[in-house]
């Protein structure tokens, strides 16, 4: 409540551009003079920086392709069916396939889903509407790690979320606390169920330092030949995930697909 009271005190008293000098001070110019102009350039910095980046990247003939999903699964020589995934999806209410389509991507990943052994959800869709990135009070929690479980008949099944209250256990599936925002905990994650994983999902707080928090804690856990997939990253944010492709496409095989909601940013661990 303090915190809260502080910041009103401030942007009240000083504006919103004494606000973004205090809070966000890698973006600040390192420069004197007057403190609303400084506050003007720092949103500024914060607004451009992807997009230039990207200019930067576009300029040294560095371009991320952007993959439609029907594309991205015709270049995979899988024979599983995504129709099979669609139903087992919609049976248990998961969004995967009403909102999304990303049965598409699921259903053709593996050419043999039987070999399938560790599959990690973080994001179980809380139906707490008090808490951040929740599915409304009419959501599932564990829809999706339910439906991955009748899948991959043959897989143990793990799933994350920040919502203690829904966090369950049954034959195949055991979930675990963990906050996205703080790495700490998914390190600690990780020392409880261990590594060797066919395919790690992040379907949580679809911010992009939760998302490079998963990235960095959680690749070296993936076996070759395995997936690390981040879900919903919004149109806007392209930018973002330009550079991050750029980076991570030079030790592993990246795509970033367009589905008819937004991007889906898919890791395959060389």
């Amino acid at each position: 409540m303090k915190t809260r009271f502080s910041t009103k005190w401030l942007v009240l008293k000083s504006g919103v551009e004494k606000y973004l000098i205090k809070n966000f001070d890698i973006f600040v110019p390192s420069s004197a003079g007057n403190y609303k102009t400084l506050g003007y350039l720092t949103q500024l910095n914060i607004n451009q920086i992807f997009p230039l980046l990207s200019k930067l990247l576009l300029s040294l003939k560095i371009k991320t392709k952007i993959v439609p999903v029907k594309k991205f699964i015709k270049n995979i020589d899988s024979k599983n069916d995504p129709q099979l995934l669609k139903k087992i999806f919609n049976k248990y209410q998961s969004d995967k396939s009403k909102t999304h389509n990303y049965h598409l991507i699921y259903g053709s990943l593996f050419k043999k889903k039987t070999e399938v052994k560790k599959v990690l959800e973080i994001g179980l869709g809380t139906n707490n509407e008090n808490v951040i990135s929740n599915m409304g009070k009419y959501g599932k929690p564990g829809a999706s790690i339910k439906a991955f479980k009748e899948f991959f008949s043959n897989a143990n099944i793990y799933g994350a979320d920040i919502d203690k209250e829904i966090l369950f256990k049954e034959d195949r599936i055991n979930t675990f606390y963990v906050d996205q925002t703080n790495i700490y905990t998914l390190n600690d994650l990780f020392k409880k169920i261990g590594k060797n994983f066919d395919l790690i999902i992040d379907d949580g707080l679809h911010a992009s330092n939760a998302n490079i928090n998963v990235i960095l804690s959680s690749l070296k856990f993936v076996k070759k030949n395995g997936y690390l997939i981040i879900e919903d990253i919004p149109f806007k944010a392209k930018h973002i995930w330009e550079v991050v492709n750029s980076i991570l496409s030079t030790k592993h095989k990246t795509t970033l697909v367009k589905t008819k909601q937004c991007f889906v940013f898919i890791i395959k661990k060389n």
